[in-house]
């Protein structure tokens, strides 16, 4: 239950603040072990043991400087009792024997929400070194890893037959991760961040740049799927006043494969001269497209003028659009381009006190 909620939920608040341990199952948190029993397809079978523990040690160690009463501050320094006995040997016997391993690793709500630092970003404890070793068995092993933060897992991820990245999936988290891993479901999320390959302490943001990051093992918007997605048939408006009401984008996305899926369609922007002030690429839509095996759909977006707008405080704060010229690309995630061509913003400047478009308007038919 600790890993399946953030440190928000009721659970975590409770035991947080009034160290209350008993009767915390309100609504029932499903677990992902009660997930994949109940959904199990015929002629499943499942062996279950704690191989290890979340970490040995408290891990929310502090550096001096600040208030120096919070190094003492007991609730923060307090580690959560899973109720189970760690037994490597048993499950690494379970392992031996079974067809798939799924090794569920990550944080719960003591080790990753507010006010809880780490030292790193790998994952807590032995943990990376208990999936070495499951890995080591030659059975191929299916990583699901929860937290509310990236994890540097680079030593192992490749290594797996897959990666799951479950964050805290909340109170049915079970049954969704469980439905992902017997394929009832095709996955469909695309990640928020870009996911990092090393430990630095250093802000990773996907739109610093179009070039490929070496830090990055994910790039944000990524996320794979059991079928796979084409896209085709762009269609842009070309041009556009700055005082316009918006610009209409237009794509086709195909499912060219076996099983029924869910694509999230991502529009990024990009300005085509140095002297733009804009970022490299930046986010400004998206639409999920549900489709049938061969099924194609058409993805109509309203892009706004305003969206390749830049705030500036030259002393007096404001939105400015500027005309110029920008690339609209279409696709998978913020490095997977699919598709993209080029609009021109005519006209004047127009500077306006405060910003009233955020984002894009999509309908799919």
């Amino acid at each position: 239950m600790w890993a399946m909620c953030g440190d928000y939920s009721f659970p975590a608040m409770s035991y947080f603040w009034k160290k209350v341990t008993d009767d915390l199952d309100h609504p029932h948190v499903v677990k992902l072990l009660e997930g994949m029993e109940s959904r199990k397809p015929e002629g499943v079978d499942i062996s279950y043991s704690r191989g290890c523990d979340w970490t040995e040690d408290i891990e929310t160690k502090y550096t001096v400087g600040g208030d120096e009463r919070a190094w003492e501050y007991e609730i923060l320094h307090r580690k959560v009792d899973s109720g189970e006995k760690a037994d490597k040997a048993e499950a690494l016997r379970m392992a031996r024997n079974a067809d798939v391993i799924i090794a569920a690793v990550g944080e719960n709500v003591m080790l990753c929400g507010e006010n809880r630092d780490r030292q790193g970003l790998r994952l807590p404890g032995k943990q990376e070194q208990f999936v070495k070793e499951l890995l080591a068995t030659g059975k191929p092993v299916v990583l699901v890893v929860f937290g509310g933060r990236a994890q540097v897992i680079s030593d192992i991820a490749d290594r797996c037959a897959a990666v799951i990245q479950a964050w805290y999936p909340g109170e049915e988290g079970g049954n969704a991760v469980a439905d992902i891993l017997y394929g009832n479901i095709s996955p469909s999320a695309k990640l928020s961040v870009s996911y990092p390959n090393t430990e630095v302490y250093e802000p990773i943001c996907y739109n610093r740049s179009t070039e490929k990051d070496q830090r990055v093992a994910w790039e944000f918007g990524h996320g794979l799927s059991y079928t796979t997605f084409d896209y085709s048939n762009l269609t842009v408006d070309k041009s556009a006043a700055t005082s316009a009401d918006s610009v209409v984008v237009s794509f086709d996305v195909k499912n060219t494969g076996a099983v029924k899926g869910d694509e999230i369609a991502q529009l990024y922007i990009s300005p085509v001269d140095a002297d733009q002030n804009l970022r490299p690429i930046q986010l400004q839509g998206f639409a999920r497209v549900s489709l049938n095996p061969g099924e194609t759909k058409r993805v109509t977006v309203k892009l706004h003028p305003e969206q390749m707008g830049y705030y500036s405080n030259d002393g007096a704060r404001r939105w400015n659009i500027a005309p110029g010229r920008f690339l609209v690309k279409v696709g998978a995630s913020s490095t997977d381009i699919r598709l993209q061509d080029e609009v021109t913003l005519t006209g004047d400047k127009v500077k306006k006190p405060l910003r009233e478009v955020y984002f894009s308007k999509s309908t799919v038919k």
